[in-house]
């Protein structure tokens, strides 16, 4: 029991001490991809980049890349969202992202890459395009049949004033 503590808490601890190595380089890594994004995608919205899947690669020349599948928003207008998914590799070393040419000469780049395939896509957020529909549609129709009948009429009335009296016109 003793023993299972010990190995307990000694796993903890170096899971403690592990973690904040790896978040600080995907901290920077976000911060780079974030200025890439705004640079090439002229709709992106900030905030939105999420890795779903990373793994890490070696370069030819013995840098660390971290090759990953980000997740990310567009949107345009304002109303049309689209939520895309694109690889993206990071140099760790030299603190960038690499550039497709760049990729021929990191071991395992292609090997991630069609591992991966089947999660790259992009997918239209339908309801508030739909929803702004539905209010140009339904605004009328409430207008229509509950605000213009409370409207006060002349014609009724004057109708029981124009059938008393039998003027022909």
């Amino acid at each position: 029991m003793l023993k299972k503590a010990w190995a307990s808490l000694l796993a903890l601890i170096f899971i403690l001490t592990i973690a904040p190595l790896n978040t600080s380089a995907n901290e920077a890594f976000l911060d780079a991809l974030e200025e890439d994004l705004k640079a090439t995608h002229y709709d992106y919205k900030e905030g939105t980049a999420e890795i779903v899947k990373q793994e890490t690669l070696r370069h030819s020349n013995g840098n660390e890349v971290i090759a990953a599948v980000v997740e990310l928003d567009t949107v345009r207008d304002g109303i049309f969202i689209t939520r895309k998914t694109e690889f993206h590799y990071y140099d760790a070393t030299d603190n960038k992202i690499l550039a497709t040419a760049d990729l021929v000469e990191v071991e395992g780049a292609t090997e991630f890459s069609d591992a991966n395939i089947d999660m790259l896509g992009q997918k239209v957020v339908y309801w508030l395009p739909v929803l702004i529909l539905l209010l140009l549609i339904a605004v009328p129709v409430v207008i229509l049949f509950v605000v213009v009948p409370r409207f006060y009429s002349t014609t009724e009335y004057m109708n029981p004033i124009y059938e008393k009296n039998d003027n022909p016109r």
